[in-house]
């Protein structure tokens, strides 16, 4: 009885520090003339269980020192300078609900990361809903929420998928997310793909600014 009940401890132990490991795509938006107007921002929900900590480690960078490598083994080289937002879960999603954000960090390689352009967040949350938004380098809170980028760089690929990476814009880029901690596993709360597209036929008067890039 007394080795069941350890075993049941260390079986809940475990479960409390699970990772989760969620892969998905950011995607360019076009205009009706082919004009890039944006990317999407892709929301993940979860809960976190109890109160404790979480971390958050994004990969999608995949051109460490300026060299094409399949961080993800997906067989391609796509990828973005990310940006994620983490926001409590209330059901109605405003800056209000913001709980922290990071662009580049330099504790992001547990996940096979080797870039610093690559996002992270470990801290503290208390029990409770909570959504994670990730998009590409400028996303800035607003965007973040809406789920539509308004910069136009990013999704990029290399020229060619070896060697030297020059980067040119590709139509969209992958990433993978591990999230641990007392969390439950997250679910997309993507928007369906005709709503993107109808979004970003409206966005394409506003103008785009166009940034420096590093």
């Amino acid at each position: 009885m007394k080795k069941a009940f350890i075993a049941t401890l260390l079986v809940l132990a475990s479960l409390s520090s699970a990772a989760a490991s969620l892969e998905g795509t950011i995607r360019a938006i076009n205009d009706q003339s082919g004009t890039r107007i944006g990317s999407t921002v892709d929301h993940w929900k979860f809960t976190a269980r109890s109160t404790g900590l979480v971390a958050i480690d994004v990969l999608s960078w995949e051109a460490p020192s300026g060299i094409a490598t399949d961080l993800n083994g997906d067989g391609e080289i796509a990828f973005f300078d990310s940006a994620i937002y983490l926001f409590r879960d209330d059901g109605a999603l405003d800056a209000s609900d913001m709980v922290a954000a990071n662009n580049d960090s330099s504790a992001t390689f547990d996940d096979g990361s080797q870039s610093e352009l690559d996002s992270s967040l470990s801290l503290k949350l208390t029990a409770g809903n909570y959504l994670l938004a990730i998009g590409a380098y400028l996303l800035n809170e607003l965007d973040a929420i809406s789920g539509i980028n308004h910069d136009t760089y990013y999704p990029v690929s290399c020229a060619t998928p070896t060697g030297s990476c020059t980067r040119v814009q590709n139509d969209h880029g992958d990433y993978r997310i591990t999230i641990t901690g007392d969390v439950t596993a997250p679910t997309s709360g993507l928007p369906e793909p005709a709503a993107i597209g109808l979004i970003g036929l409206g966005l394409a008067g506003l103008g785009i600014l166009n940034r420096r890039r590093r």
